[in-house]
């Protein structure tokens, strides 16, 4: 491609970044709209969270924690030919020993056609690091 090629794909990656690109807010609207996926684990809150940060930190570096609101927001899958995804986890108690947490993934940047990882990925993922953490507490059970 010539230079005048790829100043004219590095304008329109630019406007379609500029008219679509995923932010914090997509996440919280489409969680609002009964998107992505949920699963009810018996565990409690404060546990949910802790494995969840886990795994993001696993998936990205950069973690946006929203405590009081119970939910966080990742970057994943950035890289130099792919503007990645956010991922937002919602902790949410069912009851003392039970918690629904929900995750969505919206691609950053809409033209892109898939994310390095999924929801059911991260859910994989949660299931995994609650029993590595579990084999390092004798006595619980997964």
């Amino acid at each position: 491609m010539n230079a005048r090629g790829m100043k004219i794909m590095g304008c329109l990656l630019i406007l379609a970044c500029a008219t679509g690109c995923a932010t914090t807010s997509d996440l919280v609207r489409a969680k609002a709209h009964g998107k992505g996926t949920s699963k009810v684990y018996p565990l409690n809150a404060e546990r949910a969270w802790e494995i969840a940060k886990a795994v993001f930190r696993f998936e990205g570096p950069d973690i946006e924690e929203h405590r009081s609101e119970r939910y966080m927001v990742a970057r994943i899958g950035e890289s130099s030919i792919s503007s990645g995804a956010l991922m937002g986890v919602w902790i949410e108690p069912v009851d003392n020993d039970n918690t629904r947490v929900t995750v969505v993934i919206k691609r950053r940047d809409p033209t892109e056609l898939s994310v390095s990882v999924t929801e059911t990925d991260f859910h994989d993922n949660f299931v995994l690091a609650w029993r590595v953490n579990f084999l390092k507490k004798p006595g619980l059970k997964p």
